[in-house]
């Protein structure tokens, strides 16, 4: 393959204004260079694990030179190898498609598999983002694609009998908590067992003080890391992290960190770990998550919050993108607002509004970070319906604007080259 770079993603974006089909590039890394899809898609939650998972399927070792088809989760994909004088080069992958709309009762499959740790509603919303294609009409996209790339023509008969031979495993949505035991079984950092579970009784009981003896025996230290993915030790280890900050996450939630929180914080940490492009940074940060959730939950102890403030507490924590009132604040805690407004001063040392700005104000802290929402989405999401107010409240809070915060750190870096 020779064609310039500007080429190639001029084929996949116009496979994508034709079809509507989304497409990655996904580089020798297995990393997310670009992609080219509709804004709802990319804004769903649901869309991040399917790109992490499917950009696991092309393979360096064996690039095979024929369109190759997957499914995972009802949804359909395609990839193509991209090689030039037998190097690769990273992968093109379209997809996701629906062959037929998706039933009520596959949802409700996918749904009972996450064991409701899933939003039914907003994964509805993703599966009706994605487009209907059937399978003749995806192989003949497929080879398109591929003519377009190497301008060389491919038989359907050939591409469908070696998809038959590959014998690709499709992947489910499985249980998290069967993901979980997975990871246990591996051993999450390939160390003695005994420290794994000494890591995660200091995290589950905010015994932030122990974890210096932890992190000193270098249970996470390179030479004892095992090894989850062939394709390179950078992957390996990020698959390792992954591993290990959702079991920190699930311990900090058995010590009593709100579970709402513990999951956005475990995504956020996944998410930055996967920009990183050292074994060296990759330690650094799952370090600092490790100690994150372990202080979180430190916290939590020292506080011993009243029963009813702890129940304000979580329900501002799962309510951070509606509407919160007193009123409804007092009657879950079965308190009359004044009080509760007295007790909420009293116990935490700041007002409930000061409380809720402060969370809310942290919370776009993240999509700021993670997302491409515009400034003014995030202010609305987070009920600042006013924007020039939810960039003072947000100044007040962090000391730029969040023009100033999204910028702070962001790389000139092109994505459009492979």
């Amino acid at each position: 393959m020779e064609m310039p770079k500007e080429e190639l993603r001029s084929i996949c974006q116009l496979i994508y204004e034709a079809h509507q089909i989304p497409v990655y590039y996904v580089n020798t890394l297995g990393e997310v260079e670009y992609e080219i899809s509709t804004s709802d898609m990319r804004r769903n939650p649901y869309d991040v694990p399917f790109k992490q998972q499917i950009s696991l399927y092309s393979n360096e070792e064996d690039p095979n030179d024929f369109p190759i088809f997957f499914s995972n989760s009802n949804l359909n994909f395609f990839f193509i190898n991209l090689k030039l004088e037998n190097h690769f080069l990273g992968s093109i992958i379209a997809g996701p498609v629906l062959e037929s709309e998706i039933s009520d009762a596959n949802i409700s499959k996918i749904v009972d598999a996450f064991k409701g740790n899933v939003n039914k509603r907003k994964l509805i919303d993703y599966y009706h983002s994605v487009p209907i294609i059937d399978k003749q009409q995806l192989l003949a996209i497929s080879l398109l694609m591929y003519f377009l790339i190497y301008r060389k023509k491919l038989d359907k008969s050939f591409v469908i009998q070696n998809n038959h031979e590959l014998n690709l495993v499709n992947i489910e949505s499985e249980n998290l908590d069967l993901e979980l035991s997975n990871g246990r079984r591996n051993l999450i950092f390939h160390s003695n067992l005994s420290y794994e579970r000494v890591l995660l009784d200091y995290v589950k009981h905010g015994q932030k003080d122990k974890l210096k003896d932890i992190f000193d025996y270098s249970i996470i230290g390179e030479a004892e890391l095992g090894l989850l993915s062939k394709r390179n030790r950078l992957r390996s280890e990020k698959n390792l992290m992954i591993t290990g900050i959702a079991l920190v996450c699930r311990a900090a939630i058995e010590g009593g960190l709100n579970d709402e929180l513990a999951f956005t914080l475990s995504d956020f940490y996944i998410q930055q770990l996967e920009e990183l492009g050292s074994l060296k940074a990759i330690l650094k940060l799952t370090e600092e998550a490790i100690s994150d959730f372990t202080n979180r939950v430190h916290q939590l102890n020292e506080a011993k919050y009243s029963a009813p403030i702890t129940a304000c507490q979580n329900y501002i924590y799962n309510h951070l993108y509606g509407d919160i009132s007193l009123d409804h604040l007092a009657e879950i805690c079965h308190l009359s607002p004044n009080y509760l407004s007295s007790l909420f001063k009293k116990e935490v040392g700041i007002s409930i509004s000061e409380f809720i700005q402060q969370l809310r104000i942290d919370e776009a802290k993240k999509l700021l970070d993670l997302t491409n929402y515009s400034i003014s989405e995030i202010g609305t999401f987070l009920n600042f319906n006013d924007q020039s107010y939810f960039i003072k409240t947000f100044k007040k809070h962090t000391g730029l604007t969040p023009k100033q915060y999204r910028g702070r750190d962001r790389g000139t870096g092109s994505l459009s080259q492979l």
